[in-house]
């Protein structure tokens, strides 16, 4: 495996252990995308969770250690949560 680790956990300062090779691209049922699109590592618990919230929103919620979320494409970095600069 080329990227053993979870790479949100990663983002997140967090060693885990990656279980699942994830679909970077949604791949709908369409098999060309499913054979050959590119893939990440995850955890379980973040494909189950983080990874179906940015399927759905377009962001994922989670918070780093400094109170900010981790996804920059999260509405509070937009202009819709205030101004925040990070």
């Amino acid at each position: 495996m080329n990227e053993p680790l979870c790479r949100m956990c990663l983002q997140a300062g967090v060693v885990t252990a990656a279980t699942v090779a994830d679909h970077i691209e949604p791949h709908k049922g369409d098999r060309q995308k499913f054979l050959h699109g590119a893939l990440m590592s995850l955890c379980d618990p973040h494909h189950r969770s983080t990874k179906q919230q940015i399927e759905k929103k377009g962001f994922y919620c989670d918070i780093g250690i400094d109170g900010y979320p981790l996804d920059s494409a999260h509405p509070v970095y937009q202009g819709g949560g205030g101004n925040v600069e990070k």
